[in-house]
């Protein structure tokens, strides 16, 4: 039998092992915590954190984009929110007159793009007079939080949860269905905003929009808590019994490649900091353990599960948690873009199982 081992293709982008995940040498928990939207994407694109002077750079370029008209489409009834936001990405001259050439023409792209889908989903969501009312100085969580809500005044802790589930949201390396439609779309050489409507088509009810199904199963314990006066733990316990017996699957549970997902604690750790954890976030706490206990099968919560608690909690539509998710993964689905038609060749057969990661070594976000 032949040792000579598989040839690999290198990405310098994220590193992906069980219950650790990687951006250019920071852990994804440590920028969920430190990090903002904008810094991480810089850090996806440019594989370190921006100076002061980039990030305001940034924060200006983004708000100039959320500021400009959204591309006008219909969004037909029941349409995925993945989908509208497809169509506007499609339609958006603006986002195609960007240069993405140099040095910094992939970051400044990418930051566009976001100030982009902040107004692609107040338009959508008919949100726009609240994002109209923005501040250029307001931070780039602000316009996220005003475009996702419709509140015109921002509750500043709702806003830094908001912009903690979609910074939990940003990557998760090559092998993912978004990443790899996106890649796809790059080795032939799409154009940008084509290949990133080909990934955020990919994002779907069952990769990446778990969390609006977990969000309604969260709801639903916690109401039978409440109307039949039981513990959260024998609520939980009784639907959990009750999905095995009709052979239901609980969404938002669950990972291919993690046992404990590393995104979990941070996003616990923050809502309960902000006093926003509710009946929601204690379900997505305990439902794990009641599950092996009942089947003997460890199905551990992953990302979708915890943020479609915490946006139950908040409040929030609960069709929030998938827009968070693709809101956030905008800026993965870019630096995998930029990479791929940086150093692969065009057309190549990709095997994404084969990926190494070759970037940064491991290092800690500075305090």
């Amino acid at each position: 039998m032949s040792t000579e081992a598989k040839p690999g293709w290198a990405t310098v982008t994220t590193k992906v092992e069980p219950n650790n995940l990687v951006i250019a040498g920071y852990p994804l928990a440590q920028l969920i915590e430190h990090s903002n939207v904008l810094e991480t994407a810089h850090l996806l694109i440019k594989t370190e954190l921006p100076t002061q002077a980039e990030l305001a750079a940034h924060t200006k370029a983004a708000y100039q984009a959320a500021m400009k008209p959204a591309p006008k489409v219909e969004r037909f009834e029941g349409e995925d929110i993945s989908a509208a936001l497809g169509a506007c990405l499609l339609m958006d001259g603006e986002l195609f007159a960007v240069p993405q050439t140099g040095d910094d023409g992939p970051v400044n792209k990418t930051i566009f793009a976001l100030g982009r889908f902040a107004r692609y989903l107040a338009y959508l969501l008919g949100n726009e007079p609240a994002l109209d009312k923005a501040a250029a100085d307001e931070p780039f969580g602000n316009l996220i939080y005003r475009a996702v809500t419709g509140e015109e005044t921002v509750d500043p802790k709702k806003g830094l949860m908001i912009e903690t589930m979609v910074v939990a949201s940003v990557d998760h390396g090559v092998t993912p269905p978004s990443a790899q439609a996106g890649m796809i779309a790059a080795s032939v050489r799409a154009d940008y905003a084509m290949s990133l409507c080909s990934g955020v088509g990919a994002i779907t009810d069952v990769h990446g929009g778990a969390g609006r199904m977990a969000a309604l199963v969260f709801q639903k314990i916690a109401a039978k808590a409440k109307q039949e006066n039981l513990s959260i733990e024998k609520a939980t316990e009784a639907l959990v019994l009750e999905y095995r017996e009709t052979k239901k699957r609980i969404q938002g549970m669950g990972h291919r490649v993690h046992s404990q997902d590393p995104r979990r604690d941070v996003l616990w750790q923050r809502v309960k900091e902000y006093g926003l954890a509710g009946k929601c976030v204690e379900v997505s706490e305990c439902i794990s353990d009641i599950f092996q206990k009942a089947s003997g099968k460890s199905l551990p919560i992953n990302v979708d599960g915890v943020i479609g608690a915490i946006v139950a909690d908040m409040g929030m539509d609960v069709d929030l948690a998938k827009a968070l998710f693709v809101f956030g993964r905008v800026a993965g689905l870019s630096a995998h873009y930029f990479e791929e038609i940086a150093t692969q060749r065009p057309m190549r057969r990709i095997n994404f199982g084969d990926v190494v990661y070759e970037g940064k070594a491991d290092r800690d976000y500075p305090k």
